[in-house]
């Protein structure tokens, strides 16, 4: 597999990505396990990473095909340089993203907990809007369940139908 960290201090938050992608000229090579991956050429020593086998020692950074097309592509290229020169808008694209990420299976926005829950409200957690109508009730269900009964449908289709509706429930999905 790959191996090596991407920045010059993989544990902390900051520019480094954009800083070794677009400051460097890279090199394929193949990782102690065979993967191809890529290195910088002739990098500066305050841009090794520190080694995962001993934090004493200092090894140049990596990077995958993937990451260069960020460089190499046109479209890519002008996208991740933007956010290279405006590290406060990539800090928000990526805090959103991160938020997206691990909060997306959460279900309705009422589930979060901790003073950090955002005021906006966000399209993909499906937000439910307020009720401004009249919920049905009891007599409205047995007139409904009159108009299935009522409508033709054989047994075979009904139970189709409602093990149709019942396949695409997700207890995870929280709603």
């Amino acid at each position: 597999g790959l191996e090596g960290a991407w920045t010059p201090n993989p544990t902390q938050w900051g520019m480094g990505y954009f800083h070794m992608l677009f400051d460097y000229e890279w090199e394929l090579m193949k990782s102690p396990a065979g993967a191809y991956q890529w290195r910088p050429k002739n990098v500066a020593d305050k841009d090794l990473a520190p080694s995962a086998h001993d934090p004493s020692k200092r090894v140049p950074t990596m990077m995958t095909t993937a990451d260069l097309a960020l460089k190499a592509d046109p479209v890519y290229q002008k996208i991740a340089r933007h956010f290279y020169e405006n590290p406060n808008e990539f800090a928000d694209a990526f805090a959103r993203a991160w938020f997206k990420l691990t909060h997306r299976d959460m279900g309705p926005k009422s589930r979060y907990l901790g003073p950090d829950v955002p005021d906006e409200d966000l399209i993909w957690q499906d937000p439910i809007p307020v009720v401004d109508h009249e919920l049905i009730d009891y007599q409205d269900i047995v007139d409904l369940k009159g108009k299935i009964l009522a409508s033709g449908l054989s047994i075979s289709e009904l139970v189709s139908t409602a093990w149709a509706s019942a396949s695409t429930f997700r207890g995870s999905d929280k709603r």
